[in-house]
């Protein structure tokens, strides 16, 4: 393996660049394990239950007032006409006419009073389904504002998110600027193979598989020049020497 030669303090950089790195990973984390969108989609199954049921209950409802509103014409139809026999029976003067009057105006009574029983149960059918409605979309906007709480604390979550990931690229971008093009790149390409570019070798083990090295290999890296650069033997990671390595 050729080996690459990097000022001391430009290696150190690569463990600053690992740190900014690694905050990206963790808003990655963050973007797809939001809190918020957790509970979102926990609670959507009830939220189109809600819904449902909602709907239903109003559907219902509007059967039933519109079946009221026919009895209610109904009825109307057979006062008014109650009225007109009525009317009638004042002028009639042939004693068939009169006795086909009452026998009509008796069969009006019958029907009105068919009517009135109709239409008060209708009545008591309307506010039962009226205080089931009103008790459905009750339950519905009480879970829909907990759903928008929600949404408005998710989408300004990401929002705080992006300004974040913004200013890493940033400061990511300097950074890299600051180090040896060939220096990014072998450490672009150690981070490809296991998500780790560089890590800080802390006494006797790897910052980046926080394993213990072995002692040969331990004394190979430690007693190895301070310009040269140094691998993680478990994950190819770049292992940086620092004051609190071994050696």
């Amino acid at each position: 393996m050729d080996v690459m030669k990097a000022h001391p303090k430009a290696q150190l950089r690569l463990l600053e660049l690992a740190q900014i790195d690694a905050k990206h990973a963790r808003l990655q984390h963050l973007a797809k394990n939001m809190p918020e969108q957790v509970n979102l989609v926990a609670i959507e199954q009830d939220r189109r239950r809600r819904r449902a049921e909602t709907a239903e209950s109003l559907g219902a409802l509007e059967d039933a007032q519109s079946e009221l509103a026919t009895i209610q014409s109904d009825s109307e139809l057979v006062a008014e006409r109650r009225v007109r026999d009525e009317q009638r029976l004042q002028t009639a003067t042939s004693t068939k006419d009169i006795a086909a009057l009452e026998a009509e105006l008796q069969t009006i009574a019958r029907r009105q009073d068919a009517l009135d029983d109709r239409q008060l149960e209708q009545l008591e059918i309307v506010e039962r389904l009226t205080a089931d409605y009103e008790a459905k979309r009750t339950a519905m906007r009480e879970i829909e504002e907990t759903a928008a709480d929600l949404i408005e604390r998710r989408d300004l979550a990401r929002e705080n998110l992006k300004t974040e990931a913004k200013e890493l690229a940033l400061a990511r971008k300097t950074l890299t600027a600051a180090i040896d093009a060939d220096l990014v790149a072998l450490y672009e390409e150690r981070r490809q193979r296991k998500g780790i570019g560089a890590a800080e070798l802390i006494g006797n083990v790897s910052g980046a598989s926080n394993e213990v090295i072995e002692a040969a290999d331990l004394a190979r890296i430690t007693k190895a020049p301070a310009d040269e650069v140094q691998f993680c033997p478990d994950t190819g990671a770049i292992l940086v020497r620092t004051e609190r390595s071994a050696g």
